[in-house]
């Protein structure tokens, strides 16, 4: 993964499986709240339960994942939560040509996919330094980012375009294909990790394991920093974005295609900050990188609120390009850091550790946009999450953050090391 190398071939596959998978998930971000809102005529308070039932599973489910991921082969998970995703999301199409189509079938299937996306979410990462070596760590996350985010780019027009083309419905259908390309794709892997525990370790409760996790975390003054930085960038930034369509389309008279040609203007700026995040952190150091990233981010997000309706799209798409310039930065090299200082063996559950209270936060985000949204309009909603997310960065300047972070024995193995 050397500037004058290629990527190493399981790792090509993983950037793959992202890629694909990542262009049907911002089809699904756009689609599936659009379905409530002109399909089923779903209101503010609707549209904010089905967001919250999105994210109420990485709550549940996250630190138990965490620990399944340090018991058990991390391909496999990835690649059973990625069929299991294709047949949830399948229903949805189903349902609407069969006119059966309900709020609380988008309820159960974004409870559902939710759940199968934190089983990927936290085995990942956790798996990605036993395909690339230590040194490529920050290449190898800006790379899967740059994907990511690329899709995030082309994703929402074309969203926006396949919504108005055959309706918000059946545009969840290439979602589902999406997932089920990405199986095939890291099935393909060959590298076999080992399972990172060893077996006398797994015969210990998955309790005592969660709490070895969490204590890594609250250990560690920069982790534990950067997990409380996240959360509030999560639950402010959060109640705004579950917002943004619903304004869009009830104060602004925002058409779906629009709208997707606004988040797409914006998510450039995802693309350039994970284009550019590794260099950035070369450049500043890592901890400076994560520092800087995450004031930029939350600053943005306000302009979000500042304008009148009829200047919101323009306004919105800046404060998304500026956003991720910041969120990019800020993302990949926290998660860079968490992979040099944390154990393999410990990888999975410090990672969901690290994003349990971003977990916490996401539900009571969605649900405090409905409900707000409700009582106090939605620009006033909006600037709520505005003032909201400017305490972010706090922590973030206490956190000891200028210095490089410490080698630790067995971190960030490479695939050579790790193979079973």
């Amino acid at each position: 993964m050397r500037p004058s190398s290629r990527p190493e071939p399981g790792f090509r596959l993983l950037w793959s499986a992202t890629t694909v998978s990542q262009v049907g998930t911002q089809v699904s971000e756009l689609a599936i709240p659009l379905a409530a809102i002109l399909t089923l005529h779903v209101g503010a308070f609707g549209v904010g339960v089905l967001a919250a039932l999105g994210y109420l599973p990485a709550l549940l489910v996250g630190l138990p994942a965490g620990a399944l991921a340090d018991r058990l082969p991390r391909r496999g998970i990835m690649i059973a939560a990625d069929l299991a995703r294709f047949a949830v999301l399948a229903t949805v199409p189903a349902a609407y040509l069969l006119h059966v189509l309900s709020i609380g079938q988008l309820c159960a299937v974004a409870f559902c996919v939710g759940t199968m996306s934190v089983l990927f979410d936290v085995a990942s990462p956790a798996y990605l330094p036993s395909l690339v070596a230590r040194e490529d760590l920050a290449r190898a996350n800006g790379r899967l980012q740059i994907s990511e985010q690329g899709a995030a780019v082309f994703g929402p027009g074309l969203a926006g375009w396949l919504v108005g083309l055959i309706g918000a419905p059946l545009a969840i259908a290439a979602d589902a294909a999406s997932y089920l390309a990405s199986a095939a794709f890291i099935s393909r892997i060959r590298h076999r990790q080992a399972v990172p525990q060893r077996r006398a370790d797994r015969k210990i409760p998955m309790r005592a394991q969660i709490g070895e996790g969490i204590r890594q975390v609250a250990a560690s003054r920069q982790l534990r920093s950067i997990a409380i930085t996240s959360a509030i960038i999560n639950l402010f930034g959060r109640l705004m974005v579950v917002l943004v369509p619903l304004y869009l389309v009830r104060a602004a008279g925002y058409r779906p295609a629009a709208i997707g040609v606004v988040f797409a203007c914006g998510s450039v700026g995802f693309l350039i900050g994970a284009a550019v995040a590794d260099k950035v952190a070369e450049r500043i150091g890592l901890g400076r990188a994560i520092l800087v990233g995450g004031t930029v981010a939350s600053v943005a997000l306000v302009l979000i609120a500042v304008p009148p309706p009829d200047l919101a799209g323009p306004f919105i798409a800046a404060a998304m390009f500026i956003y991720g310039m910041g969120a990019l930065t800020f993302t990949i090299s926290n998660v860079t850091w968490r992979q040099l200082v944390t154990p393999d063996e410990l990888l999975g559950r410090v990672t969901s550790a690290m994003r349990l209270l971003t977990w916490a936060a996401q539900p009571v985000a969605a649900l405090l946009a409905g409900w707000l949204g409700t009582q106090l309009g939605l620009h006033a909603a909006l600037w709520v999450g505005a003032v909201g997310v400017l305490l972010a960065p706090i922590p973030l300047l206490t956190a000891g953050l200028t210095a490089q972070p410490p080698h630790v024995e067995g971190a960030a193995m490479s695939s050579n090391s790790s193979t079973a």
